[in-house]
């Protein structure tokens, strides 16, 4: 008896074991691009991934914004790497310290889209047009680009990395790329401050190995960290958070934990 897959089914038996690997393989030739250069590829490959509440109607609004890279592609599929936790209305790795915790979707009258700071066309996602894993805050969309005459660029994975390395940043931020007629990208340069790579440090970061200073806010999440040849290095996803303590005598001292982290 015959067998027929979808391209997006095929995918999905491949892509969930293989996908990690690409990250281990780079290029042996690395020549640096000017400013310029990176901000088009960034400009060019990086999208806005919006969940929005009754879209289509007069009630449309935007309930949550992330960030994407576009980092493959097959015939007409273009593949996204992005975080799980913006795909998701609840993620456990990140959420929630309940051993009960189950991910869940977003609820029906939420939808995914994806779009650019130059489409003149939004994609809609669906809960089948995406993977993810349940211990590592990545995810993958596979989004069919066929009704569009959309060129997105590909950003190459690989590059090495190291302390005190320039690297670059990408995102759309709540405040001035998640909203519907306001979607423009918040660019960012910066250098890897440490890699944390022992048992302890990953489990309390939840497997984010790379820390940098770039500015990242809500809605870059999912962004790319790229090294100045171009190459995607990580995917941004996880900011520190302010401590504010009060002492004795009313005075309130601050440790501000405003480093950034990226997955590698």
């Amino acid at each position: 008896m015959g067998f027929v897959i979808s391209v997006f089914g095929f995918f999905k038996l491949l892509i969930r074991n293989f996908i990690l690997l690409i990250f281990f393989i780079f290029s042996p030739n690395s020549f640096a691009l000017d400013t310029f250069e990176l901000y088009g590829k960034l400009n060019s490959s990086t999208v806005r991934i919006n969940i929005w509440e009754n879209y289509g109607t007069n009630n449309a609004e935007v309930v949550f914004g992330g960030s994407g890279i576009v980092f493959n592609k097959y015939r007409d599929t273009y593949f996204i790497l992005t975080n799980a936790h913006v795909v998701l209305s609840q993620y456990c790795l990140t959420d929630s310290d309940d051993p009960n915790c189950v991910d869940r979707l977003w609820p029906d009258s939420q939808s995914i889209y994806v779009d650019t700071t130059d489409s003149s066309y939004e994609y809609y996602v669906s809960d089948e047009d995406f993977i993810f894993w349940e211990d590592l805050d990545l995810a993958v969309i596979a989004l069919d680009a066929s009704d569009s005459e959309e060129n997105f660029q590909i950003l190459e994975i690989g590059g090495q990395w190291h302390p005190l390395q320039q690297v670059y940043s990408a995102g759309f931020p709540s405040v001035i790329g998640n909203l519907k007629d306001y979607r423009d990208l918040f660019y960012d340069s910066c250098a890897v401050n440490a890699g944390i790579f022992d048992e302890e440090g990953m489990l309390a970061l939840n497997n984010y190995s790379i820390v940098h200073d770039c500015t990242i806010s809500g809605g870059m999440s999912g962004g790319p960290l790229v090294t100045e040849d171009g190459k995607l290095l990580a995917i941004n996803g996880l900011i520190g958070q302010p401590s504010l303590e009060q002492g004795y005598l009313g005075e309130i001292t601050g440790d501000f934990d405003d480093l950034n982290y990226a997955f590698a």
